[in-house]
């Protein structure tokens, strides 16, 4: 099992550097939001009484100075239905927010949205199974991998994300 926690950390760490060395790559966010579904970034967790610990350690022991929280599920996006929504608290403020899914009808229908609410991606971008959609403070990224037929949509606001530094801008992972 501790082979599969390094490699997700891996992977979420190699997406959060990615986010940033590679913005020319991606869609312009037009709409910038100061939040997702009622959360808003940089809100402590006691402003959610509805979310709750994630117990299972591999998910909430992955960086230092993040914990990660779960709702209920009740969520639906374009009809779609995320089976886990987390909320990650960096430094006990809200800094992002991943959905999982199940299928690629789904991917397109999160992408549909996206691409209505916040801005249409390159065409060429649609067919790649990561896209990501860069704003001023928010990055939002959206993966499927073919193979588990699996994806993950995420929120991720920059000033409070795990690699933000003092004055805000993306300096690689900070210590505890």
């Amino acid at each position: 099992m501790k082979p599969l926690v390094n490699a997700r950390c891996g992977l979420f760490l190699l997406m959060l550097t990615a986010v940033c060395v590679y913005p020319a790559e991606s869609a312009r966010i037009l709409n910038e939001p100061d939040g997702f579904n009622g959360y808003r970034w940089g809100t402590t967790v006691d402003s959610y009484p509805e979310l709750r610990p994630v117990i299972d350690t591999s998910l909430a022991n992955q960086l230092p100075n993040v914990k990660v929280y779960e709702d209920a599920g009740n969520l639906l996006l374009n009809g779609v239905k995320p089976d886990k929504t987390y909320y990650r608290f960096s430094k006990g403020r809200l800094g992002s927010i991943e959905l999982r899914y199940q299928g690629r009808d789904n991917r397109e229908k999160l992408r549909q949205w996206i691409e209505d609410t916040y801005g249409r991606a390159p065409i060429p971008e649609r067919k790649q199974k990561h896209i990501e959609w860069h704003g001023e403070n928010t990055v939002i990224s959206l993966g499927y991998d073919l193979l588990s037929d699996r994806g993950q949509l995420w929120f991720i606001y920059l000033p409070d994300s795990p690699f933000a530094g003092d004055a805000g801008g993306m300096s690689g992972p900070q210590g505890p």
